[in-house]
């Protein structure tokens, strides 16, 4: 299985979709296999919520999820969303989606699980009630990817130690040394934060283009590790 990179822009773009169509070439030429953003219902926000007033000018309509999802293609990178409500998840799907990442904080509910292929964050790694091939009495629905989430902000190095690895890892951390650490144990999903300096929303965790393709330089370098010690290996070298 090949190593899949999502770029998560998620609302760095602040509702500015220039900003957002940047993020998404960068994105592309850095090797990105998704660039992921966010899908939610502002009737729905709690006003008290530190973050109102962001997720209020960062918030994505259909006709802003309809022009990504353009750039998104003609550029050859896959659109992803995280929907945190039933409302969004149904647009998603009217949209045509089929693949949907679904955050940690969502995991254990149950509204997200209908029709469709999930990439789904699990805080810590822990023990997931959700498995492969799900079939509900209505619908056929399949996690793809189960990954590592630590809710910390940025999170420490000296945390991810404590974490199940799952099938890939969601990074919070400053750098690249978790993402690598997480390939280096066989993870096949990376997802980190993707930002434009100068132009994006900038927090400690996001990486930018540049470091992205040094993920996808380490990502590649690790398949070809985990593919090339088999039996030609073994016959050419002796072993």
């Amino acid at each position: 299985m090949s190593i899949t990179i999502i770029a998560e822009v998620a609302t760095g773009h602040a509702g500015d979709l220039d900003i957002a169509s940047d993020m998404i070439r960068a994105a592309a030429d850095s090797g990105a296999d998704y660039v992921k953003f966010q899908t939610y219902d502002l009737a729905k926000l709690n006003p008290q919520d530190p973050q109102a007033a962001w997720l209020k000018q960062a918030h994505l309509d259909r006709a802003d999820h309809e022009l990504l999802m353009r750039v998104c293609e003609q550029v050859g990178v896959k659109f992803l969303s995280t929907p945190f409500d039933p409302t969004s998840h149904r647009m998603l799907l009217d949209l045509g989606l089929h693949t949907f990442k679904i955050a940690s904080s969502e995991a254990h509910r149950g509204w997200w699980r209908h029709s469709g292929e999930y990439i789904v964050s699990w805080p810590w790694g822990e023990q997931k009630p959700v498995h492969y091939g799900q079939i509900t009495n209505d619908n056929a629905w399949v996690v793809t990817w189960n990954l590592t989430a630590i809710p910390l902000y940025p999170t420490p190095l000296e945390a991810v130690g404590r974490a199940t690895m799952l099938d890939g890892w969601s990074d919070h951390c400053v750098g690249l040394e978790a993402c690598q650490m997480a390939l280096a144990l066989g993870a096949t999903a990376i997802e980190a934060h993707l930002t434009l300096p100068g132009k994006s929303r900038q927090m400690p965790w996001d990486k930018t283009p540049e470091q992205f393709k040094q993920l996808r330089d380490f990502a590649d370098k690790c398949e070809t590790m985990r593919s090339g010690v088999g039996a030609t290996f073994r016959k050419r070298w002796s072993v």
